[in-house]
């Protein structure tokens, strides 16, 4: 049989909106709940050519609402409160890039013929739920064998932080000094947006005075306070439809790397964001997208000062020797640079309101084409332990039609990690003779945001199983072994080993910080440990 290529029709941007970025608590902005928030984005349809009426389906992406807002069966109860209900309605939830899912699952309802209009929303209510609640929540993404040895989305920003540090030669100190200055470039920009949660200016010199005072305390080594995205809410929305417009979805891509850290390959680079880069590349036809400078603004996912240096060369735009320098001249990607970023304030600056943020990014790059500032917009949005990942394009109808944009198939693609086969596990290396040789990899630190005493260390081992390979393996153990911790590098020798039916890595005993139980993740207090283990097992 003759295989018939897909043919996608084109997708065209009629309308957006987003609501402004913050806390929706009655304190920084109104107080609004979660389908209160979602009510607002009727005002989607003010001037829109597509009716609410015509709208056959609506896509929301929002990560976990039942957990941070009590809101169930969330699709359909949006629907009825825009007033759309009979429409097809459906839920992503791909962690911190649903809307940015729920966006390419638009796309692809109107592409395929299925639908001619439909209405894409992402939204967050982050502040229902406490601080701590909120952060094992987001944990619940993460692999579970390693979120209950404490890993968290800033231990992983934490890790590739100090990645970069290592690759780049770079002390504490140094890395001190490049964070606040992309500090101060993130908030430059959001004192510019008056729908950005955090638009003040942070200055060199009031990032060194926190410093000094303890307010700008390092959370997770070696990242500070300043260097993580705020706990935000936020709802935004888009029409799509078949029927030409000025702007049009000229590019979209996604993919996923495996769930596990302690199995990724590096923390340098982010595998599924060059490659949802590379498939968004190949629909729109696009063989260099720096051909496109001068005339594009990227909105890329840094919610942690690692990450934005990363995705500039992840997405193409920047060599990997300018890592470090690239986002900081603004001649490369300054408001009138080669390539603007992140002109909105970014995740830092910005907010970062999980589910809707994929969203958001995608209404700014359109109203700032629709203002004429540029020709096409990128978005890049990252979902999960880095996992999940996306990546759009929005062009203007014209510059598409006037350049080549034959698509094509990306290839030479980046190999991923492989998770530990089922039988390796740390008991099986110890079985034979309770003990194991490894190597030290990574890991971080976890501060008492309070005290500034070190609460949890997150380490990372290589050790070599009974069919040669080597592997590596995540564990958590106590802050009172952080002297002994910050004394390892990279290659060091380890031991694992077994003493009372508790894992030592040397000598320091292997924890578990939080548990699932049936009713969500659990902390396991400090006192409470010391009552399971005996207070003698640490020396």
């Amino acid at each position: 049989m003759r295989h018939i290529p897909f043919s996608p029709r084109p997708v065209y941007v009629a309308a957006s909106w987003m609501a402004p970025v913050g806390r929706y608590d009655g304190r920084h902005r109104d107080r609004l709940s979660f389908l209160e928030l979602a009510e607002l984005v009727g005002a989607v349809f003010e001037g829109c050519p597509v009716r609410p009426r015509d709208i056959e389906a609506v896509v929301v992406g929002s990560q976990s609402p039942v957990a941070f807002s009590g809101v169930d069966n969330t699709a359909a109860k949006i629907a009825g409160v825009v007033g759309v209900s009979g429409a097809k309605s459906v839920l992503i939830d791909t962690a911190s890039s649903s809307g940015a899912s729920a966006f390419e699952n638009a796309c692809l309802q109107i592409a395929s013929g299925r639908c001619d209009h439909v209405l894409a929303i992402g939204i967050q209510k982050m502040s229902d739920a406490p601080t701590a609640e909120a952060t094992r929540i987001v944990a619940g993404v993460i692999d579970r064998d390693e979120a209950e040895f404490g890993l968290t989305m800033p231990a992983c920003g934490a890790l590739v932080a100090r990645a970069l540090m290592e690759r780049y030669g770079l002390s504490f100190e140094e890395w001190t000094a490049f964070s606040a200055l992309l500090t101060q470039r993130a908030h430059r920009y959001a004192a510019l947006n008056p729908d950005a949660h955090l638009n003040a200016e942070i200055p060199l010199e009031e990032y060194y005075r926190q410093i000094v005072t303890g307010k700008n305390y390092p959370y997770w080594w070696p990242l500070r306070y300043h260097d993580f995205c705020p706990m935000s809410d936020g709802v935004a929305a888009v029409v799509l439809t078949s029927d030409p417009q000025d702007v049009m979805v000229s590019g979209v891509g996604s993919a996923t790397d495996i769930p596990t850290i302690a199995d990724r390959n590096y923390f340098h680079s982010f595998p599924a964001t060059v490659s949802a880069a590379a498939e968004a590349y190949g629909m729109a036809g696009i063989r260099d997208i720096r051909q496109f400078a001068g005339k594009i603004h990227v909105n890329m996912h840094d919610p942690f000062n690692g990450f934005g240096p990363i995705n500039l060369v992840d997405l193409g735009f920047v060599p990997r020797g300018r890592l470090l320098d690239a986002l900081l001249d603004d001649g490369y990607t300054g408001e009138n640079g080669l390539f603007p970023t992140n002109l909105t304030g970014g995740l830092k600056g910005r907010g970062h309101p999980l589910g809707a943020t994929g969203m958001i990014q995608v209404v700014e790059n359109h109203r700032m084409i629709r203002e004429g500032r540029f020709r096409a917009g990128l978005s890049h949005s990252i979902g999960g332990p880095i996992n999940n990942n996306i990546v759009i394009l929005l062009e203007r109808s014209d510059h598409y039609r006037q350049r080549p944009h034959e698509p094509f198939k990306p290839w030479g693609l980046p190999s991923l990690g492989h998770l530990k086969p089922r039988q390796v596990t740390v008991e099986s290396l110890l079985a034979a003779t309770g003990s194991a040789e490894g190597t030290f990899v990574s890991g971080t630190v976890r501060f008492h945001f309070k005290t500034g005493e070190p609460e949890l260390i997150i380490l990372i081992v290589a050790c070599r199983a009974a069919d040669g390979r080597q592997y590596r393996f995540l564990f958590g153990i106590g802050g009172e072994n952080h002297e002994s911790f910050i004394a390892l590098a990279p290659g060091d020798r380890v031991r694992l080993e077994r003493s009372e039916g508790h894992i030592l890595v040397n000598r320091m005993p292997v924890r578990k910080f939080y548990q699932r139980t049936m009713d969500g993740l659990v902390d396991l207090a400090s006192s409470g440990w010391k009552v399971l283990t005996g207070k003698g097992l640490g020396g």
